[in-house]
């Protein structure tokens, strides 16, 4: 147990630390403290002596008093530190509860000090604003104000008047009449050249002042415009008050400026804004919807029948169920109708109108703007015409360009045939071999321009829409092969391997001449545009949902973007000295463009310049049949 009285040491010695520690604040009942100081100091010197000689517990080893010591020392030991401990509180606590008293005392009074404090306060409040109430009321006015009483003299005035009026400040003050303040400012002011001229502004301004009337407006000297207005008060006095309207009229100027600025703006983009209230029914609308209907609108009602008959007769039960419908929904709309000018000429007009609702959920009123589409009318009729006579010029360029093809092709298959006949020696030996080499170069150059021609002709059809398509069920993978084998020769002439990738299940529904051909271009430019020993990769893919692609991707030359669009068209060439030096007329990829459109197909081409071109035939699903039905159909 010898930590249990280590432990009571501990807390009388904490006890008797804290006490000492509050000597300033007990110093009123120094008796108490003493008592309580020596106490807690005797008892704990009692535990410290239980803890290191007398306890059972004790730290020695041996016993200073003997067992009947101890026993004795058990019961009385702590006797005499505790009596005064006990004497200590009973005196402390009365001391205590006396001080409570004081402090619930003089907390009273510090309370009733403080009630009547606040009233002083409050009063001396009340007093200082009720002086000084008059001249605040006045002072806080922001016009010009001054007072006369029934004799017509000064009863106070505010900061601002004496500011206005420079000219009687060292007269003016309470008791002044108001003609010695106007006499005074004329003879000042320097306003008038003569005595009359003073004299009868004077009488003016005394009949004005004493019989007041209207407001009226007064200009200063330094430009700024002020509203006079003088009331008779009760008692028979005046009061005068100046309010600086300058501000007001430059923003009714500058109003007036926007508002003609807005309607020549209007003027010239032949708009004009209206506005309806449901609530009072009334219409407004601008100068330049007057001048759209036709009207001069100096004298015009402007009211809704006013405006509907102007409407076109034909669009009117258009007009108005698009109106009901967004006033009913809430929504905005814009419809265009027809109107007639009194003049009788029609105008074609775009009406955009916003509906705002009440609190309630219903129109209030919608505004918008009319706008004469006329001219854009006009436009557009003629556009259409132009691209009319547009599509003519071209279907007529292209059937001329079509019979041309064809009146081309008789004579030059013959100089083919006749060349190949010379060149084979069908009819006997020639007599120089150059003549047949010059036999052998008319039929080269004859089938380059017979398949140029061929190229015209079919582009010409395309374009004419003179061409079908003859939908059969085709394997892709009998195209690319036949595509390969076709080239097989001109690739191996510059060393450039073909590699082929195909689905064999793959079937269609299209035009078997056709797909050979942009195979054949498609594939014959990559060879065309590839360096030898180069490579070129025909393959397919089938992971979309709505299409499946055949992509030709070589490791040439390549193209810009810019390019890219360039070849596209009838005729295009790229800039690039490899292009210069490659025969062709520019039709291949536009023409097979055409083709994989009509079959419903998209055709994309990547590329870039020094790495190679990859174009991609995009043709939709619905194109392809289960490969076993396909196969009956073949078979």
């Amino acid at each position: 147990m010898i930590f249990g009285e280590f432990a009571l040491f501990l807390c009388l010695a904490g006890c008797l630390v804290h006490i000492l520690r509050q000597k300033r604040e007990l110093s009123r009942i120094r008796s108490a403290y003493r008592l309580l100081c020596a106490g807690l100091a005797l008892t704990s010197l009692n535990a410290l002596n239980d803890i290191l000689l007398i306890g059972p517990n004790r730290l020695a080893t041996f016993s200073l008093y003997g067992a009947e010591g101890e026993r004795y020392w058990d019961i009385f030991g702590y006797l005499p530190g505790l009596a005064l401990v006990f004497l200590g509180v009973a005196r402390f606590l009365p001391a205590v509860a006396q001080l409570n008293r004081e402090i619930e005392g003089r907390k009273s009074s510090e309370e009733m000090i403080k009630r009547q404090t606040a009233d002083l306060r409050i009063a001396k409040q009340h007093a200082e604003k009720a002086e000084r109430l008059l001249m605040e009321a006045i002072e806080s006015i922001s016009d010009a104000f001054i007072i006369f009483d029934n004799e017509d003299r000064v009863v106070a005035f505010n900061r601002q008047y004496a500011g206005l009026f420079e000219h009687v400040d060292d007269i003016l003050r309470p008791g002044v009449t108001f003609e010695e303040l106007i006499r005074h400012q004329a003879t000042m002011s320097g306003y008038f050249q003569d005595e009359e001229a003073s004299e009868e502004w004077i009488q003016k301004r005394l009949e004005e002042h004493r019989q007041p009337g209207e407001p009226r407006e007064q200009v200063f000297p330094n430009g700024r415009i002020y509203r006079l207005s003088e009331f008779k008060t009760v008692s028979g006095g005046v009061v005068a008050l100046r309010t600086d309207i300058t501000e007001l009229r430059e923003r009714e100027q500058s109003i007036r400026q926007i508002n003609q600025r807005l309607e020549e703006a209007q003027s010239v983009a032949h708009i004009g804004n209206w506005i309806h209230d449901y609530r009072t029914g009334t219409y407004e609308w601008s100068q330049e919807t007057n001048r759209i209907m036709g009207y001069d609108g100096d004298n015009l009602e402007t009211t809704y029948e006013v405006y509907l008959s102007r409407v076109h007769p034909d669009d009117m039960e258009r007009m108005k169920s698009v109106v009901s419908w967004a006033a009913e929904k809430g929504e905005n709309y814009q419809v265009e109708y027809r109107m007639i000018k009194p003049s009788g000429d029609v105008v074609h007009v775009l009406e955009i109108g916003q509906i705002h609702l009440d609190e309630n959920g219903k129109p209030a009123f919608v505004n918008g703007t009319i706008q004469d589409v006329t001219a854009q009318h006009q436009v557009e009729a003629e556009l259409l015409d132009a691209k009319v006579r547009a599509e003519e010029g071209t279907k007529a360029k292209s059937l001329f360009l079509a019979n041309m093809s064809h009146e081309l092709r008789t004579p030059l298959n013959a100089v083919i045939g006749f060349a190949e006949v010379i060149q084979q020696e069908m009819f006997g030996p020639v007599g120089s071999p150059r003549y047949k080499q010059y036999a052998e170069n008319i039929h080269s150059s004859g089938q380059h321009l017979l398949s140029l021609i061929n190229d015209v002709l079919d582009f010409s059809r395309l374009e004419a829409g003179q061409e079908e398509i003859r939908k059969e069920p085709i394997k892709i993978e009998e195209i690319i092969s036949w595509t390969s084998m076709m080239l097989a020769s001109k690739a191996e002439e510059k060393k450039i391997s073909l590699d082929v990738a195909v689905d064999k299940r793959l079937v269609i529904q299209g035009d078997l001449r056709k797909l050979r051909q942009v195979m054949i271009n498609l594939v014959n430019n990559a060879l065309k545009f590839t360096a030898e020993g180069g490579r070129i990769s025909i393959r397919t893919n089938t992971d979309s949902d709505n299409y499946f692609s055949i992509l030709v991707r070589d490791n040439g030359c390549g193209i810009s973007e810019a390019e890219i669009r360039q070849v596209m068209r009838p005729f295009g060439r790229t800039s690039s000295s490899v292009s210069k030096s490659i025969e062709g007329t520019g039709l291949g990829l536009p023409l097979s463009k055409s083709i994989v459109e009509m079959h419903d197909g998209e055709m994309r081409i990547e590329s870039e310049v020094g790495k190679g071109t990859t174009v991609e035939i995009r043709l939709p699903r619905r194109l392809t049949e289960a490969p076993e039905k396909m196969l009956k159909k073949t078979s």
